[in-house]
This record gives C-alpha cells, sequence and structure tokens, in this order.
C-alpha cells in the first residue's frame, strides 16, 4: 500500500511538472499577440483596441513599427489607426482632416475592393486621391484595370481620368494631349503646373512653374571666363562641371566660351521681365523673354554662352562665331541642348536662341541631338520622367 501510495505521489508531481509548462505554453500561445504588441510599446488599452479590429487589420499593428494611436482619440473615429499614421504622413494634414478621409474611405473599401482595388492599391492612390476622386471611380464603375495604365503614367492627373479614358489613345498619349496640349506651345494653355525640380530633363516654360522662392541647393560658380557685363555665373553643380569640361576642350581647338549669363533668381527674371516690356510691345516681348517663374535660368541648369570673339568684337553676336559651329556640333557629348532653335518657335514658344544651352545630361540630350528633336519633342515621345501638381 505504500508502495502504490508513493506511485500515485510521484505520478501527481509527474503530472504537475508537465502541466505547469504545458499551461505557460498554452498562455503564451493565446496572449502571443498580446506580448508582441507589448514588446512594441502599446500600452494596456491600446492593445485592448488593437486586438479587437478585424484579422487584416490587426496584422498592420503586428507586423510593424508602432503607430501613434491616442492622438487620433480626440475626434471620434472607427479606430483605423495604421492609415491614420500613414496618410498624415503622405498628406501633412491635421489629424481632423486624416480621421474623417480615412472613415470615408472605409466607407467605400469594399466597393473599391469589388472593382479591383485592393488595400495597398488604395494606400497608393490616396497620394493623389481625394475621396469625393474614389466614388467617381465607384459611380463610373471604373476597375483597376481599366484605371491602372493611366494611374503607372508621370503625369496622370486624378480630374482627367475620364477624358484619358473616354479618348481611347495610349495611355501616355492620352495623359499628354488631355492635360498638357500645350507642351506644344502653339496649344492654349487650359491649366498650370508646378514642376518636379530634381530632374534634369524637367520641362519649365509658360504653364509648367517652379516658386518664386526656389533655388537650387547645389548652385557652384563655374569655372571659366565671362563676359564682362555677366552678372551671375552660377549653376547647379553636375551642370557647372559639364560646361567647364566643354570649355576646355573647346579651348584645345582655339577657340573661347565665355558665360553671358547662367543662374537668374525669380527676382531677376522679374526685372529682366520687366524690362522687355518697356522697350518692346507685348507680342514682341512675351516671345523674348520667359514669364518668372517659368524660366529655364531659375532651374540653374541653362546658360547663355557668348565667345572671346563676340567681347573683342570680331563676331557681333555668338551665333555668327566659330565657337557656336562647334558647340552646336559637340554639346550633347557633355549634356547639353540648344533650347531654342530657329525652325521650332511655334513649338517651344520662344523665338530663335542660339546663345542658350540647357544642361539634361548626356543620355538625354544625345538622343534629342540625333532625332533633331527639342525638349518638348523628347517629352512627346517619352512623356514625364517626374510627377507635377496643379498649381493652386
Amino acid at each position: 500500500m505504500a508502495k502504490k501510495r508513493k506511485r500515485r505521489v510521484n505520478l501527481k508531481r509527474l503530472i504537475l511538472v508537465i502541466s505547469i509548462p504545458v499551461l505557460i505554453f498554452i498562455l503564451l500561445i493565446s496572449q502571443w499577440n498580446r506580448f508582441r504588441l507589448i514588446s512594441k510599446g502599446y500600452s494596456f488599452s491600446n492593445q485592448n483596441i488593437i486586438l479587437k479590429q478585424e484579422k487584416e487589420e490587426r496584422q498592420y499593428y503586428l507586423e510593424n513599427d508602432k503607430v501613434e494611436i491616442d492622438g487620433y482619440d480626440l475626434y471620434e473615429n472607427q479606430h483605423h489607426y495604421y492609415d491614420y499614421n500613414l496618410y498624415e504622413k503622405q498628406s501633412k494634414k491635421d489629424k481632423e482632416s486624416v480621421v474623417s478621409y480615412i472613415d470615408s474611405f472605409y466607407g467605400l473599401k469594399d466597393s473599391l475592393q469589388e472593382l479591383g482595388y485592393d488595400i495597398e492599391i488604395c494606400r497608393d492612390m490616396m497620394k493623389m486621391f481625394d475621396i469625393e476622386d474614389f466614388r467617381m471611380i465607384i459611380n463610373q464603375n471604373y476597375t483597376y484595370e481599366q484605371v491602372k495604365p493611366y494611374y503607372q503614367i508621370k503625369g496622370f492627373i486624378v480630374e482627367d481620368l475620364k477624358q484619358y479614358i473616354e479618348s481611347n489613345l495610349e495611355a501616355k498619349d492620352a495623359i499628354l494631349s488631355v492635360s498638357y496640349p500645350f507642351i506644344d506651345s502653339s496649344n492654349e494653355i487650359i491649366r498650370e503646373y508646378n514642376i518636379n525640380t530634381e530632374k534634369y530633363d524637367v520641362l519649365i516654360k509658360n504653364g509648367f512653374y517652379v516658386d518664386s522662392q526656389y533655388e537650387p541647393d547645389d548652385l557652384v560658380e563655374v569655372n571659366i571666363p565671362t563676359a564682362q557685363d555677366c552678372e551671375n555665373n552660377q549653376m547647379r553643380e553636375e551642370a557647372a562641371k559639364a560646361l567647364e569640361t566643354m570649355a576646355k576642350d573647346a579651348k584645345k581647338e582655339k577657340l573661347y566660351i565665355l558665360i553671358k549669363s547662367a543662374y537668374r533668381s525669380y527676382s531677376d527674371q522679374q526685372a529682366v521681365y520687366d524690362y522687355y516690356f518697356t522697350i518692346y510691345d507685348p507680342i514682341t516681348a512675351a516671345s523674348l523673354v520667359a514669364i518668372p517663374g517659368s524660366s529655364e535660368h531659375q532651374l540653374g541648369l541653362s546658360v547663355d554662352l557668348t565667345s572671346q570673339s563676340v567681347e573683342d568684337g570680331q563676331d557681333f553676336v555668338f551665333g555668327d562665331s566659330d565657337e557656336y559651329q562647334w558647340v552646336i556640333k559637340h554639346a550633347h557629348e557633355y549634356g547639353f541642348i540648344l533650347r531654342y532653335p530657329e525652325d521650332k518657335t511655334e513649338l517651344t514658344g520662344t523665338a530663335n536662341e542660339p546663345w542658350h544651352f540647357r544642361y539634361v545630361g548626356k543620355e538625354i540630350a544625345t538622343e534629342i541631338y540625333e532625332n533633331d528633336w527639342t525638349l518638348e519633342e523628347y517629352i512627346l515621345e517619352h512623356g514625364f520622367s517626374y510627377t507635377l501638381k496643379i498649381k493652386e
């Protein structure tokens, strides 16, 4: 009997020893998500909010860094905190507007999913779509497969989506012809845009503007001679180095390139613009000088060249010089293009300027040179490489 009692005691001990780890394991499994949230720094009350959400939405909190929760609870909301954080970062809007937008979106989410827009697609579209745009998609019954070809192209404008689809053109051609017909300056300007200044191939002209406060952050002085009346010889660093190399190689041929004018601020361009309108009639002046904010010189990528022969009086203008003939043949090798050719005035909207050269990089410059294009024609062929925003 004693042996039996001893065996029973040992069995109970064994069961107890085994059951404690099992119970701990079960507890860990059942509360695993809570432990994961604790490790990310969520308070107990925030954990409860997250764990009550649908599985798909709950995973965002478990798989990503901690997001803010409490700040949004100042407003009545539907607890879509992950998307509140995401949208606030990309929209820069206040929390009340963020909550209103996201909660309104979730009221449309199921209808959008039926049309093929999953949540990740929608999150990306939120960068440019407002709630009325999403409602328009639903009302027009536009599937993601219909919208996708246009949406993926730089320069896509939400307001013009219906016209894109109804045009029956290839996506790039639809966007350029509907939203940007005035790339060709012979067409009417229907809308004004703010441009992306980061790209070297950015188009700036009437209808495409930079902010009055814009100044490139990498301006440097170009280390080549300047004309006597040159008041600025700064360009963006890459363009400056390319111009220095071009001038050095020209010098080997006993050709001497000088800078007449390079970077101009908005206020500098305003002064030039006002001056031209005092000495020419409005139509002539408008063809000779860019509207402030639409000048290539403000980009820091353009330069007006002259030559020592012009400075010395041997040639009247740069277009008459041997230097000009050399630059025309070789500028693309250094990343520059003649921006305003004589036979493309109607397209560019600017009178012939044989002295004005624009840096776009060697690859693009070579393609433009070999096809006898302007920058406008390059963009009409390839589309934009950057995003644009409608000017407010």
